[in-house]
């Protein structure tokens, strides 16, 4: 725990280490939104998979879905002495959480939702990465699957509702600028209301029930994440209509769910494996506590996602087993392997 020699002199993005080596098992918190949806265990369990090949000790810290609970979260991990953290700032948690960790001279990478600046500003040479989805791109690309699906209703229009993510997140805002780009391209397509399900099954469901219940209409949704889809999907059957027939629905994640729900046709299209995005910070980060600087060219990676439909699910069950990509944690860390260019890559199918 802070077992590594750091340089007294600020280089271009502040301090860097001195030493070329860290003393065995660093010590790297981690902290999720919310350990209630499935992406961020999936998120989790790779992160564990990395740590146990990278020789890490993992202190993983739940959110549970409430702003206090990640900021005492961080305050637990600067008191702790963790070597590095890895967190995903929701609840606009970006300033204070890089704040507290540059005051403890503790680097700091982000996942999944960004701050208003870039890594490597120099009001904050500690935050050293972002590695999170493009969801603008991926929220598009679910509105343009679900569009084509839909029928003309006897007015000529479309109609859809939207269950939105968490409130003020770079996610849902961006996944949300997505549709309106698809939106804006379709105007036969009408958005009869909005809710915010806060990216879990359980709201997702009750808010989307509400909304439904005012608005029959509704031929489609388009749902923020694979937990949101789920909720809406367990709302439609609780109402004795189909899923995939009655009312369509896209979503994100890849969650095993949701893959299931591809397969079966409930849900028309989802796209992810963005929950990766923790094992390449980590990956990241110890390298950094190995004396390998993060590039500023490589600070802000923005992961391409991979869609799925039902033509596709025995491709996907074919090219990920599980659901789980192939990675080598050693092979893509530059402390083991020099030769390694990046931590990153992007699913893609074989065929």
């Amino acid at each position: 725990m802070r077992n590594y020699l750091k340089g007294a002199v600020a280089g271009a993005f502040g301090l860097v280490l001195a030493g070329a080596a860290v003393a065995d098992n660093p010590d790297i918190g981690v902290i999720v939104p919310t350990l209630d949806a499935q992406f961020w265990n999936s998120y989790v369990d790779f992160m564990r998979k990395g740590a146990d090949e990278l020789g890490v000790d993992l202190v993983v810290l739940n959110a549970d879905n409430k702003p206090d609970e990640m900021i005492k979260g961080l305050e637990d991990l600067i008191a702790q002495g963790v070597d590095g953290i890895i967190y995903t700032p929701y609840w606009a948690t970006a300033v204070p959480g890089l704040t507290m960790a540059k005051d403890a001279d503790i680097p700091v990478i982000m996942t999944d939702s960004y701050a208003d600046f870039d890594p490597q500003d120099p009001l904050f040479p500690n935050y050293l990465a972002f590695v999170g989805p493009s969801d603008r791109d991926a929220g598009m690309q679910m509105a343009e699957a679900l569009f084509a699906a839909l029928e003309p209703a006897e007015d000529g229009n479309k109609y859809i509702a939207v269950v939105n993510g968490t409130a003020g997140t770079s996610v849902a805002i961006d996944r949300r600028a997505g549709l309106q780009d698809a939106l804006d391209r379709h105007p036969d397509v009408v958005v009869v209301g909005e809710v915010d399900g806060n990216f879990v099954r359980d709201t997702s469901q009750t808010v989307f029930e509400s909304l439904w219940q005012g608005n029959p209409e509704i031929q489609g949704v388009w749902a923020a994440n694979g937990g949101t889809a789920t909720g809406v999907i367990a709302a439609i059957t609780s109402a004795g209509q189909t899923p995939g027939e009655d009312v369509i629905v896209v979503g994100m994640d890849l969650n095993p769910e949701n893959v299931d729900a591809v397969e079966s046709g409930e849900l028309l299209f989802d796209i992810g494996g963005h929950w990766l995005q923790g094992g390449f910070a980590l990956v990241m980060m110890y390298d950094y506590l190995n004396g390998h600087d993060v590039p500023a060219d490589m600070a802000n990676v923005k992961l391409e996602l991979l869609p799925l439909t039902q033509d596709l699910v025995a491709q996907f069950r074919a090219d990920f087993p599980g659901g789980v990509p192939e990675y080598d944690f050693q092979a893509h860390s530059r402390t083991y392997n020099p030769d390694a260019e990046t931590a990153v890559f992007e699913m893609s199918y074989s065929n």
